[in-house]
């Protein structure tokens, strides 16, 4: 009893020694990996001629090029889901053996070197798991699909291209794709996918959960999911529904923000107008329970990348300097650093190997804003917006200011609505040299050729202790919606 007793002891401390809570994710920026498509053991950077099926990445292959990932600024990852696939499931969304490794990817040994690896660097591991559906089958013939091997483990077959999806009991027992629907209604279900996640949490040593068709499955058991497994987990609820992607935060830890994914496509994407982005946090603030643990993106493997069909680059950085820069946890798509363009599932699933270029443009932009973030923790503030017009908009986050625009053409600002001293020096991050002051209780902005600034303080410590702003949502609310137009007049 006493040897028990000890067991138990230290497994507790184990789990709070491992177990990421939301808050403590807000300090990672994470970067998402297809292990399939990322890097092969050997080194190997032939390419891959079927982007519909296995290409040869693996988990050593990460961890080989552990580096590249750390070189970028990121200390998470995202990777997709590792149980074994029926055939082709290099993707991992089609279980057939809930209990084993895929064996295309490596070894459970490799899985668990991989995460070891990562956490030496203190890279975190998020993990893609699937709860909704099975790999397909023939003839409902679920003989091989372990342990949910018999047809009274599924729901009834109705294709999800058959129902309304404003009916929400529908949405929760179709087919997605023509993939078999497991019923977590059913006791088994229910109970094996439960305690198999926990298991996988402890045996692997996971961080998090992304939980993969989340409106597929009732909020009732996501949020014993999540409670079972006791680390953070976070949603991909795709649609672009502000108030339905918010109603799944509390069943689960956090969502996939696609309501601001749309938003950023939208405005720098498709030219529409900045404005939209203030759209967008009016809603936020008021919809979501806390947009702090949002996910921000502004590509995945769901979607065709921002840069299929229009090769805008410029515009692009923007967009990813948005998802690090503003309230959330920033999530990178792998293949985003150097530029890639793929449209529809595959296409937009390439092999990076062929092209992992430490010295890009891209990467090397991300590398500087994420180190940025991480050694200024500006997460840790609020975000205040400073302007908002149709081509241009800024907010700050404690003592740094962040400033975007849509247009090609000069853009120059006077920003009144700022937190700093008279005569205080700001430099942009991106060019040293690039500094503006102060003066009479406003400074200058000029965005040239749709370019991204971020200013701070040339020496943040010599900045007296400001008492705390209000945020632009607060100031709205208080002034109502009739005193906007003179606020923004102003330059507010």
């Amino acid at each position: 009893m006493k040897h028990l007793f000890s067991f138990l002891i230290l497994f507790l401390l184990l789990s709070i020694t491992f177990s990421k809570t939301a808050e403590e994710w807000k300090t990672r920026s994470v970067y998402q990996i297809i292990t399939d498509r990322f890097a092969r053991t050997n080194g190997d950077s032939t390419p891959c001629m079927d982007l519909g099926n296995y290409c040869g990445g693996t988990f050593k292959g990460i961890q080989n090029n552990l580096d590249y990932i750390q070189g970028m600024g990121f200390n998470a990852i995202w990777i997709s889901p590792v149980v074994a696939n029926t055939p082709g499931g290099y993707h991992g969304y089609w279980i057939k053996n809930l209990y084993e490794i895929n064996e295309n990817f490596g070894t459970p040994e490799e899985f668990r070197e991989l995460i070891q690896a990562c956490h030496e660097r203190d890279i975190w591991i998020m993990v893609d798991v699937v709860a909704n559906h099975v790999g397909y089958v023939d003839n409902n013939d679920f003989s091989s699909i372990i342990p949910f091997n018999d047809s009274s483990y599924y729901n009834p077959y109705k294709h999800c291209d058959h129902i309304d999806f404003k009916h929400q009991p529908d949405v929760e027992i179709c087919w997605l794709s023509g993939l078999p629907d497991l019923d977590q209604n059913h006791p088994f279900v229910r109970q094996t996918l439960l305690e198999w996640a926990t298991e996988f949490v402890r045996t692997y040593n996971i961080d998090a959960f992304r939980i993969d068709t989340v409106p597929h499955v009732s909020m009732k058991f996501w949020a014993e999911f999540s409670k079972a497994v006791g680390v953070f987990t976070i949603g991909e609820i795709l649609s672009f529904d502000l108030p339905y992607i918010a109603s799944y935060q509390g069943s689960v830890d956090s969502v996939l923000n696609y309501a601001l994914y749309s938003t950023l496509r939208y405005a720098f994407q498709n030219d529409g107008s900045m404005n939209s982005i203030e759209s967008y946090y009016d809603g936020a603030y008021a919809t979501f329970s806390d947009v702090t643990v949002l996910g921000n993106f502004v590509n995945n493997h769901d979607n065709p990348r921002f840069l299929h069909g229009n090769g805008n680059v410029i515009a692009f950085k923007s967009a990813l300097a948005f998802t690090i820069a503003s309230i959330g946890i920033p999530m990178v798509y792998y293949g985003d650093e150097q530029a890639y363009g793929g449209g529809m599932d595959p296409a937009n699933r390439e092999a990076l190997w062929t092209n992992m270029n430490a010295d890009s443009d891209i990467y090397n932009f991300l590398k500087i804003i994420n180190n940025f973030r991480k050694e200024t923790r500006y997460f840790e503030h609020e975000q205040v917006q400073r302007y908002a017009d149709n081509n241009f908009y800024a907010f700050t986050r404690g003592q740094y200011f962040f400033a975007f625009t849509n247009s090609y053409s000069t853009q120059e600002r006077t920003i009144h609505y700022h937190p700093y001293a008279e005569g205080t020096k700001l430099c942009n991050i991106f060019h040293k040299g690039d500094c503006v002051e102060v003066k009479n209780g406003a400074f200058p902005v000029v965005l040239i050729n749709g370019e991204v600034k971020v200013f701070a303080p040339s020496t943040t410590q010599e900045q007296p202790a400001l008492e705390r702003q209000k945020s632009w949502h607060e100031i709205k609310m208080a002034l109502g919606s009739s005193s906007m137009f003179n606020l923004k007049s102003m330059g507010f």
